[in-house]
Formats: C-alpha cells, structure tokens, sequence
C-alpha cells in the first residue's frame, strides 16, 4: 500500500464467524474509505465473508450468472465434476463489481458504501497467497492508483538499536518523536528497540530524500546505539560481519547463560569460525567484581589465542528474575588489543528475559569494540 501513497491505518484478524466479521466491517466502515478483506471466499460452509459483507453493507446477496459461467468451463476444462457447493461462489452483494480471480475459482468483488457520506469500498479477495497477490497486482493496486490520481508513494526506513531503551530513546529523540513528514515511531522488541521512519512524497527519490534527512538527526542524537538499518537484523548476524572484516575472533565464558550467547553467534552463517573458545562455568558468583571480571576475560583471551576474550559473570541465583525484588547482577568484560572494557548490569537471573537482555548487551560491548564507539 505504500507504493500507491496508501497509509495503513488498521489491521485486524477475526475468525469464521459472521457476526464478528460483520461487526468488524461495520466499525471499519465507519472510520476508513478502503477495507481489503481476505479469505472466506470459496465453496464450503465456513466460507461466510461475503454474507458478513452483504449485510453490513445492507445488500442482498445476488448470484452472478457470468461467474457460473466460467465456473463452469473452468471445471469442463480440468475434467472435473462441479459440486453444487461451489456455485456459492458467484454469490456477491448486490451492486458489487466483480475482481477476476485468473488463478483460482473464487473471484474478488468491490462493495461500495455511501452511508457514512464518505463512499468507503470494501475490497474483497480469496485467502490463497497465490491467488491474493496476483489479485492484488493486477487488479487491486491498479484501481486504488486511480483513486490517489497515481501520486502520492510512502517510503519506511528502519533503524535498529541496542543498549537504549525505548522509553529513553523517546527522550533523546525529544521533538522528532513529533514531526508530520516524516513521522518517527518505535518499537519495542525483547532487549532491543526499533526507531520507524516513514515518509511521504510524490515520488520514490523525494521520499528517500527526506528518509536521508530524518535519519541522519536522529543519528546525530542516537546513533552510537544503531546497530543496523536492515529489517529484522539481528546484533549478532551484525557482529559475526563485523569479526569477518576485522579477521577476528572471540572467546567467551558464560555463566547464567550456559551457552547460549555463543550459540546466537554460531547460529549466523560463518560464525562458528569466529568463536575461538566456549567455556561455561557455574554462576553463582555474588562477590565478582570489575578487577575479578577484567582479570578472567584477559586470561580468557591469552588462553585461547584469541583476538578478544569476552566475560558474562551472573549470580544467576535460583529466586532472581528480571522482575523480581533480587533481580541480581551480571558483570561484563571484554579483553582485547587495546585492553579491557567493562559493564555492570543489576539482573543475572537465568530467565529467559534477563539471558535476551544479557546476550544483547554483551554482544554489543564487542560490536562497541570494533567500531570504536
């Protein structure tokens, strides 16, 4: 929807059931001008979209010859028999305009709908990928571009951090947070944040001219904590890159993680190859602090050979969570060329919250390294 200049406002998932789907078309009838519904197009009993549609438009539901007919001389074609059921599929609301479905026996339809003085359309398509997509392509995107006058394009640009909250992030973004083109948004993931960029223009270079502009204010006052602008990216796929450039690689001693952070690195393809050396020892360790870290993780890298020994020291006691009133303490320390970096962090429990938030932090500690942040 981007790519004809569409903001999508509103996503929703409802089940097999009328009522609710008709409820749903009903709010979404109130507040948008194009709804695009799909599945519950074809032949069997639980295929109710078009009767939800019909009655929340308050249309009949009325049985369109010329899709019998070419039901009819699909299934002639194929040498099949067709079943009574699948006439089902040439009932549409009445008034609707019928989509050509070149790949499926279920067409799509177009519902008008002028009650609320605004003439909103429900865009309705089967649910099959296949079928969807090429729906959308030829016939959908066509007719929602005559709509717009064919201008208008949005462009997003994701930016991927690590080390910052979201609730800090907001903060230092400060009055960008607040811009109308283009908007910023974040979102929040388990020890990571995502900042969303999102412009509008008339054309693809406008809108990534303004992208450009936007991200790099929001570089100039986050940006030692932007891991990667690539979707879904994760910090370890970024630092496995990393080691590859630096021809380096990097031994670990794990405590409450037991494994697991060494395992994200290894789990990126050529990974393994940059990990020297795994080592878990019992956590538990209430009185480590940054000398005893500092002095593990240089033993750590000159017993491996290593070109950084990286130290995750947890208490990891049995009652500590990341939530809870004793959430613990994890120290961190990464020994390299240039001598020895620490962190403290007050959770060292083995939960899965507090191993993501420990994993991500140690992780970024040699990605800091490497790029000399």
């Amino acid at each position: 929807m981007r790519e004809v200049g569409v903001n999508l406002y509103y996503k929703t998932t409802v089940g097999d059931n009328e009522p609710r789907i008709r409820g749903v078309l009903e709010m979404c009838l109130a507040r948008s001008d194009i709804l695009l519904v799909t599945g519950g197009l074809g032949p069997t009993a639980d295929d109710i979209t078009r009767d939800a549609i019909a009655n929340a438009t308050g249309r009949k539901l009325v049985r369109d010859e010329e899709i019998v007919e070419k039901l009819r001389e699909r299934f002639a074609r194929w040498g099949s028999p067709m079943t009574e059921n699948n006439l089902r599929q040439a009932f549409i609301p009445e008034g609707a305009t019928v989509i050509p479905n070149p790949v499926g026996t279920a067409p799509g339809f177009l519902t008008p709908d002028l009650r609320h003085g605004r003439g909103a359309r429900i865009i309705a398509m089967p649910g099959v990928p296949r079928e969807m997509k090429r729906m959308m392509t030829e016939s959908v995107l066509p007719y929602i571009l005559t709509l717009t006058g064919g201008v208008g394009i949005i462009r997003r640009r994701i930016l991927r951090t690590v080390g910052i909250g979201e609730s800090s992030l907001d903060s230092q973004l400060g009055e960008l947070m607040n811009a109308g083109n283009p908007t910023v948004g974040l979102a929040a993931h388990l020890g990571q944040a995502d900042i969303r960029i999102a412009s509008r223009a008339a054309s693809a270079d406008e809108a990534e001219a303004l992208l450009d502009q936007m991200e790099a204010q929001v570089r100039e006052r986050v940006g030692q904590y932007i891991y990667s602008s690539t979707q879904d990216e994760s910090v370890e796929t970024v630092l496995v890159r990393l080691l590859q450039e630096a021809e380096a690689t990097l031994a670990l001693l794990e405590t409450s993680s037991a494994g697991a952070i060494a395992e994200r690195l290894r789990a990126v393809e050529g990974g393994g190859e940059r990990v020297a050396d795994l080592r878990i020892v019992e956590a538990g360790n209430a009185a480590a602090d940054e000398a005893t870290v500092s002095k593990i993780a240089a033993d750590l890298r000159s017993s491996a050979g290593s070109t950084y020994g990286l130290a995750i020291i947890s208490t990891g006691l049995p009652d500590e969570d990341f939530y809870s009133q004793t959430p613990g303490q994890t120290w961190l320390a990464l020994a390299g060329p240039n001598g020895v970096r620490t962190a403290r962090f007050p959770f060292g429990g083995r939960d899965s919250i507090s191993t993501a938030w420990i994993g991500n932090r140690a992780l970024d500690l040699v990605r800091r390294e490497i790029t000399g942040i």
